[in-house]
């Protein structure tokens, strides 16, 4: 924990508490809450995140070359969202239940839509941040490995290209071995999975059909896009 501590990342609380707060402006606009109630959210939201991603981006770091890596992965994936929605379900709970005279609290259930959300994105995050760092990208006080912000900033657009092709490609590549049952098998397992996640938080058997449905036709689109662009560039490398 003190290794932790003193490792603080400051690029991905930065990066993390930013975006999460933004996050929730998102989800509490679209849920129609007043002006006040969405900013509320978004400065609590904002408070504890840039302290508790500092914190797990310095946990990503230091599991960045375990071995296995698939089971380094996994242990970053489950234990990252369950502390940190542990915390982040808490402290949003406070606020309205017992600081709502002071602290105002949202009208139109946008908290459990949020947080429903904010877990599916919790462990897509952490599986992003690792996988940036495996690639020098986000790293604080790795000595000659570590480059500037600005530097970073400028690697993330190339990267999450390479995250989110990575699951089209590989089905892409059984399709094309004509192993059709594992390109089927991860073509389901991501919109279960989304589904799953997102039901189970939310309480809703409507929002995982629905959202395995939307996840579904995501994949299938953005696998023939990626299909489609790396015949092309295929084809442009042989001329």
């Amino acid at each position: 924990p003190l290794q932790i501590l003193s490792r603080w990342n400051w690029k991905s609380a930065m990066l993390g508490a930013i975006l999460r707060a933004f996050f929730y402006f998102a989800v509490y606009k679209a849920s129609k809450e007043s002006f006040l109630v969405t900013i509320t959210a978004m400065i609590v939201e904002f408070s504890f995140r840039f302290f508790t991603s500092g914190a797990s981006g310095a946990l990503v770091q230091s599991f960045r070359r375990a071995t296995p890596a698939w089971f380094a992965t996994l242990i970053v994936t489950v234990s990252l969202p369950v502390i940190s929605h542990t915390i982040e379900y808490s402290t949003h709970y406070i606020q309205e239940a017992y600081f709502a005279n002071v602290f105002a609290a949202s009208e139109n259930n946008a908290r459990q839509k949020a947080f429903a959300i904010s877990v599916l994105f919790s462990v897509l995050s952490a599986m992003f941040n690792i996988f940036v760092m495996r690639n020098g990208v986000l790293l604080v006080g790795a000595g000659e490995e570590t480059n500037s912000f600005s530097s970073d900033l400028k690697k993330i657009p190339r990267l999450i290209l390479e995250f989110t092709s990575y699951l089209p490609i590989k089905m892409i590549d059984f399709v094309i071995a004509r192993n059709f049952i594992n390109a089927l098998g991860i073509f389901i397992g991501f919109g279960l999975t989304v589904g799953g996640v997102l039901g189970f938080f939310r309480g809703k058997w409507s929002w995982a059909w629905t959202t395995a449905l939307g996840a579904w036709a995501i994949m299938f689109v953005w696998t023939i896009i990626v299909a489609i662009g790396s015949h092309f560039l295929y084809n442009r490398a042989d001329r």
